[in-house]
């Protein structure tokens, strides 16, 4: 295996406003206003023209907005609109029960949870679950519904940073957060108020600071809570063989795998997570230790015709710490993965894991054309390997894009 002697792209330009590990469907989703009924996926789909907004414009609105970007004792309201765009839209007209809003209003993938919050017997919808790997349905983005006048009521929506931090409970206070931010929320007057959070903060040097409303450290009395168990909607099975590396590298696979898995099952899910990780450099010269950096960018898909419909997606600056393992079947496994800070995070964290390529990243960051030639041809590839009629795929808001020719028999995801 050689070093890696290009540099791959992103299409979008990162920015410091850049979400790493963002919540489901934050990067493909955003909220198309009261009254309109969606599938997770079109919920999903529509965040994906207020992200490329966010990107354009450089601004801060996406899906997990960091408390470290406004003044720590004032940002509840940065809290309680991180679900905005994220958690599902849902018209609950007609509907005059809780029961009713599950039976008629969700789809296949969605998840719904009965739970008490405060004193107010609450429904929390999400747009996707998954497996936390003890017994629990979890999920990292919720629409809560309580009883106003005997008739279901929208009360917001909620959103944390990714699958480490599913919607928990204790003491009937939510707990929703990302790895800069905690927070308990209650419903207090028909709203969602905040009791009580955690902020970390950082310096230009890299050192942490900690903002604790009350004194209490919400991320250690997080190991204390209950995940929330949500019911998932349906069973549907994805039409669309799973992900598989075609290339003639068994490192590759592995880190090719370890994308979908990881990465991909942050987000809302479509019929397929294919990835497109942008390989910056690499060193190889400590076996047990070998460094991928890279902007590892996933992206699930729902098939529609012979177009695959980005759904949900985004990208994970970083470096993948890689061991050779000997006994493994696979040869390699990835035991580490380092990635980028969020918000005024990015920068700092960047420039200490990209070190002296640093530039070569930002460099690559910018190249939006060559970042989807490799997107495209990934998709070729594992249209030509699963012998799909795929002929194009596309973003919400954006044309089609057509298909090259496969190439599969030395194709590694970089330029050599």
């Amino acid at each position: 295996m050689s070093l890696i002697k290009g540099v791959e792209i992103v299409r979008k330009i990162i920015t410091v406003a850049l979400t790493a590990a963002i919540i489901t469907s934050s990067l493909c989703g955003c909220n198309s206003g009261a009254g309109a009924e969606q599938k997770p996926a079109e919920t999903a789909q529509q965040s994906e023209a207020a992200e490329q907004k966010t990107e354009e414009t450089g601004s801060a609105e996406q899906g997990e907005k960091e408390l470290k970007e406004c003044p720590a004792e004032a940002a509840d309201d940065v809290i309680l609109s991180a679900g905005e765009g994220v958690a599902p839209t849902i018209d609950i007209s007609g509907c005059d029960t809780f029961t009713q809003i599950v039976d008629t209003k969700l789809s296949d993938g969605m998840g719904y949870a009965n739970v008490t919050i405060g004193e107010t017997d609450a429904l929390l919808v999400s747009s996707g679950t998954f497996d936390d790997l003890n017994g629990s349905k979890a999920a990292i983005d919720a629409t809560v519904f309580m009883y106003d006048n005997e008739k279901p009521v929208e009360v917001g929506k909620l959103a944390c940073g990714g699958t480490a931090y599913p919607l928990s409970i204790k003491d009937n206070a939510l707990y929703v957060g990302s790895n800069h931010w905690m927070a308990k929320v209650t419903i207090d007057q028909g709203k969602l108020s905040v009791i009580d959070k955690n902020a970390l903060e950082f310096d230009k040097d890299g050192n942490e600071s900690v903002y604790r409303m009350t004194g209490a450290d919400l991320f250690a009395d997080l190991e204390n809570t209950k995940v929330i168990n949500f019911d998932p909607v349906g069973g549907k099975v994805s039409s669309l063989p799973k992900y598989e590396y075609s290339g003639p590298e068994l490192f590759y696979t592995v880190i090719y795998k370890y994308l979908v898995d990881e990465l991909g099952s942050r987000y809302s899910q479509g019929d397929v997570t294919i990835p497109c990780p942008i390989i910056v450099a690499e060193d190889e010269s400590n076996k047990e230790d070998i460094k991928v950096w890279g902007a590892f960018w996933v992206f699930n898909y729902k098939l529609n015709g012979d177009v695959l419909e980005c759904v949900s997606g985004g990208s994970h600056p970083g470096c993948l710490h890689v061991k050779d393992v000997l006994d493994d079947p696979e040869g390699y496994v990835v035991t580490e993965f380092e990635q980028v800070g969020d918000g005024s995070d990015f920068d700092p964290t960047a420039k200490k894991i990209f070190g002296k390529y640093y530039e070569d990243f930002i460099k690559a960051s910018s190249d939006e054309k060559k970042r989807e030639e490799l997107r495209a041809q990934i998709i070729a590839n594992y249209a030509y390997d699963n012998d799909l009629k795929i002929k194009s795929y596309q973003d919400y808001g954006w044309d089609p894009v057509p298909l090259p020719t496969e190439i599969v028999d030395g194709f590694y995801g970089f330029d050599d």
